[in-house]
């Protein structure tokens, strides 16, 4: 062999062994880079975002092959225009392909009529409870102005949100929970959802208190088995009670509440008994939105720019 076509064997042997070197660092790659809570692949996240609506709820689901969901919406229109409708669009969303209200409250559907004007839905689902509130009534004129397919959210119920993600509804259940007067209940008859996304669990509680959370700890406590738990009624004192949070056996939990309100919230039992079950809380009115990445395996808060 002359020099000549020993030095091209030799520029061939060198390109195939860093062709080898790059497909042995791409496959490896995506081990690198994940954390201790396992591998995120970007393109198969859901994200469950509890966004910062003041004294309110409102969170916001986009699952990994993009479908959405919104449960309760606020009572703030500008975080309808700058929070709420923003998330979605940054990830390509075109239509809520759920909306939810949790129940009749003004903290929590008082943006109903803005939501569903403003961005297509595709079915409106909230427990069916009669009540007077303005706000309320012009949301479900709306809902029939535009023909939003409407359910009546009961135990028992489910729906598909994606390929590896399904809605339960475990609460309210008929007869409804009544008040001292015989009304109907607002708070305890909150719709309650469990998102099941692979084997990770986000419970969506509303505002029940503890009558509700014990007639749901009578009927199935397995059922409440959650690795995420948005803490009812804002961290009131009288919900999150101490075998509720033990069934939930939840690792993280947010808090959607408005700072220095009137009502006391968080309560500092509640936050006790947080604490005592293990549970890291992250708070609205501290945090802003707080946003959960899930990979169908694994939930963990997502990383922000800035942060380590």
């Amino acid at each position: 062999m002359n020099r000549r076509s020993s030095r091209r064997l030799r520029r061939v042997v060198f390109a195939l062994a860093l062709i080898l070197l790059l497909v042995i660092v791409a496959l490896a790659l995506p081990s690198l880079i994940g954390d201790e809570r396992g591998t995120v692949e970007p393109g198969e996240l859901t994200r469950i975002a509890f966004f910062d609506v003041g004294q309110g709820l409102s969170v916001g689901i986009i699952t990994a092959d993009g479908r959405s969901l919104l449960f309760d919406m606020g009572d703030r229109e500008n975080a309808v225009d700058t929070v709420i409708l923003p998330f979605f669009r940054r990830y390509g969303v075109q239509q809520l392909d759920y909306v939810v209200a949790s129940h009749p409250d003004q903290d929590h559907i008082g943006e109903l009529a803005t939501v569903l004007t403003r961005f297509p839905a595709g079915t409106y689902i909230d427990p069916a409870i009669e009540n007077t509130n303005r706000a309320y009534l012009r949301g479900l004129r709306v809902v029939e102005e535009k023909g939003i397919p409407a359910r009546r959210a009961r135990r028992g119920d489910t729906f598909e949100l994606g390929e590896r993600t399904r809605v339960e509804v475990l609460w309210p259940r008929q007869p409804f929970i009544t008040n001292s007067d015989g009304e109907v209940d607002d708070n305890n008859n909150s719709v309650v959802l469990r998102v099941i996304d692979g084997d990770v669990r986000i419970l969506l509680t509303g505002d029940i208190e503890k009558e509700a959370e014990e007639e749901l700890l009578a009927l199935d406590p397995s059922a409440l088995r959650a690795d995420l738990l948005q803490v009812a009624h804002h961290g009131s004192r009288s919900s999150s009670t101490t075998p509720f949070l033990d069934a939930v056996g939840a690792r993280d939990a947010v808090i959607s509440v408005g700072a220095d309100n009137s009502y006391g919230h968080p309560h500092r039992e509640t936050m006790q008994r947080l604490r005592e079950a293990g549970i890291t809380v992250y708070r609205t009115d501290i945090d802003g939105t707080v946003v959960f990445v899930s990979d169908g395996t694994q939930i963990q808060p997502e990383r922000q720019e800035g942060t380590p």
